[in-house]
């Protein structure tokens, strides 16, 4: 049978407790062994009644333990807390939160003119600004953002060099240098010498290609990309030449565009217009505009900018942009357009009067047309089930309320239940009617390619202009509509 301990001392069965008052007489540390007076009992399992001097208090670990355990309590408190301070310092100084995602869609065509078939650029050398032989075949495996400009023009070239020196910049932050090549190409080969080029660029910190050549050389050149030029009289007074600081004997009158070329050496997108400064115009080349050159400063017809530039180069790349970067487009309500195009002329008025309608009766598409011989027309070949045509819907219905006093907007609802086109139209205000066709109905107007197709016909009732698929941006609709419909003056 087992030994019980009944021991009413603890140190009988060695719990390390003592008598309180601290040290015993030998000067062994409190809590460690025997701390009775005397000499020490030796350790009984038997059970034993204690004496009287056994009947004191004792001071045990146990309660040693509970004191130590709150202080280490308090100072592990004071560590957390510290631990906690130290990490949400790190996290401020060292640890960035990670970014949301953002959605990216396709680069949308942001100015300009897509051309439906790409044109491969000519075999023809021109001349650097160094003097040096320039093969327009050297910009294979390029994207190149090209325009035509002079060293002698006080009307827009000074905007289109800051313009190019804007997009130079932005084709570096965008990490494209080594991809794209901005150049200028001269439409004043009697005078931009390449020494004169040179000195241009030294006095305007131009940062991009200067290109310059015979004559002949720079004929062929514009003549394939359509540039007009032509020498012009001066003006009286006349200008004086910034270099030579001599009266000039001659002005040269030509067309404001740029031109973006592939890297296989094909021509791509086109768009005639004035540049637009997103910065400020440097005082040099401030400096070199006329009276009429400020005021294109101010109001540049069919204006580009740098930006839209880029991104549609971007367009070109087949790159994706921020969702949030493409501009939003908001639909007009049924009764913005009503106030805007109040007063309208009769056959516009007429137009309208019918808006958002579904015309299946009353006459054909092809009437209609006729009727509004004297005024341009832009006419949208769209269907329900045509997803690009839903999509562009807003655009349309923004120009034609813009526009709608000057141009005829008419929609030809193309291959499509007529339940379908008048629920859609019923839920997308437009102030414009729409007639039932079929395509082959427009084959008289133009190839239909693709869905949606805007065609310009002019107010002779002739075909201007045919762009096939979507808008992607009012930019891009505005400058076709400003270009093809309202015929604004491409010269400077």
């Amino acid at each position: 049978m087992s030994p019980q301990v009944t021991a009413t001392d603890p140190t009988e069965i060695g719990l390390g407790c003592h008598p309180r008052g601290g040290r015993s007489s030998a000067g062994t540390p409190a809590g460690f062994g025997w701390r009775g007076s005397g000499k020490k009992p030796p350790l009984r399992l038997a059970a034993r009644t204690p004496t009287k001097a056994q009947h004191q208090t004792y001071y045990c670990a146990g309660d040693v333990s509970l004191a130590r355990l709150r202080l280490i309590s308090a100072v592990s408190a004071v560590v957390v807390l510290v631990l906690l301070i130290v990490v949400s310092l790190l996290a401020r100084l060292d640890v960035k939160k990670a970014a949301a995602p953002v959605a990216q869609v396709p680069a949308p065509l942001a100015i300009g003119t897509e051309l439906q078939r790409p044109r491969p650029l000519p075999a023809l050398t021109l001349t650097d600004e160094q003097g040096r032989p320039f093969s327009l075949s050297a910009w294979r495996g390029k994207w190149v953002v090209l325009a035509p400009s002079m060293t002698l023009c006080h009307e827009v070239c000074p905007m289109t060099t800051a313009t190019l020196m804007e997009l130079t910049n932005d084709v570096r932050l965008a990490g494209l240098s080594k991809q794209v090549v901005v150049a200028e190409a001269t439409v004043d080969p009697w005078r931009d010498s390449p020494s004169r080029l040179r000195a241009y660029q030294k006095l305007t910190g131009a940062n991009f290609q200067m290109l310059t050549g015979s004559q002949t050389e720079i004929e062929k050149l514009w003549k394939f990309f359509g540039v007009y030029y032509a020498r012009v009289p001066q003006g009286k007074p006349p200008d004086v030449d910034w270099l030579t600081h001599k009266p000039e004997t001659f002005d040269v009158q030509h067309t404001d565009a740029v031109f973006f070329i592939d890297p296989a050496g094909q021509e791509r997108i086109i768009d005639e217009g004035m540049p637009q400064l997103e910065g400020k115009l440097s005082p040099v080349l401030a400096s070199l505009l006329s009276d009429e050159g400020k005021q294109n400063l101010a109001h540049p017809q069919l204006p580009w900018t740098a930006s839209e530039s880029l991104d549609d180069l971007y367009f070109l790349m087949n790159r994706n942009v921020p969702a949030n970067a493409v501009p939003k487009v908001t639909t007009p309500t049924a009764s913005a357009p009503q106030h805007a195009l109040a007063g309208s002329p009769g056959s516009l008025a007429a137009l309208h009067a019918q808006a958002g309608e579904l015309i299946s009766s009353g006459g054909t598409l092809a009437d209609r047309l006729r009727a509004l011989r004297g005024y341009p027309v832009v006419l949208n070949a769209w269907a329900a089930w045509c997803p690009p045509c839903r999509s562009e819907f807003p655009l349309l219905a923004n120009a034609s309320a813009q526009y709608g006093r000057k141009v005829a907007f008419i929609g030809a609802d193309t291959n499509d239940s007529a339940g379908d086109a008048r629920s859609f139209l019923a839920k997308h205000p437009i102030s414009y009617p729409s007639y039932p066709v079929a395509s082959t109905d427009l084959s008289s107007l133009a190839v239909l390619e693709g869905f949606p197709t805007t065609i310009f016909i002019n107010p002779a009732g002739k075909v201007v202009f045919v762009h096939t698929g979507q808008y992607d941006t009012e930019a891009e609709l505005d400058n076709n509509i400003q270009r093809y419909a309202l015929g604004a003056d491409q010269h400077s």
